[in-house]
């Protein structure tokens, strides 16, 4: 199978549907709000290791076809899109927000004790 641009055309037609179709959140998204949104977003993980495996090709000179990285890259997005678009059939999808650091554990109050040596 050879990648074409009309693949990667495909693909961008898809996401432009999905952004139409599903609101994102406006807070940092945690993966894995339903379980088939899960298995999206391990997709994406996937798969966007393998598109820095190709862009260490391309720089190696022996990536042939480029449109393979365009290509990889708005697939990830898709997938993205997907899980979102899954996660929207959810009751409550999982999003996080920006919380302060934990606070750093109490300090002894007494020493731990010394063990005896045996001399």
């Amino acid at each position: 199978m050879v990648v074409t641009p009309d693949f990667t055309s495909r693909v961008e037609s898809e996401i432009v549907d999905l952004e139409r179709r599903v609101p994102l959140p406006d807070a940092f998204v945690i993966p894995g709000g339903t379980p088939a949104a899960a298995a999206l977003d391990v997709a994406r993980a996937v798969l966007r290791r393998s598109e820095r495996r190709i862009v260490g090709l391309q720089q190696g000179g022996q990536l042939h076809n480029p449109e393979v990285l365009r290509y990889t890259n708005r697939l990830s997005d898709l997938l993205f899109m997907l899980a979102r678009a899954e996660e929207g059939t959810a009751v409550k999808p999982l999003t996080g927000r920006r919380v302060a650091r934990t606070p750093a554990a109490p300090a002894r109050t007494h020493p731990a004790p010394r063990r005896r040596s045996r001399t």
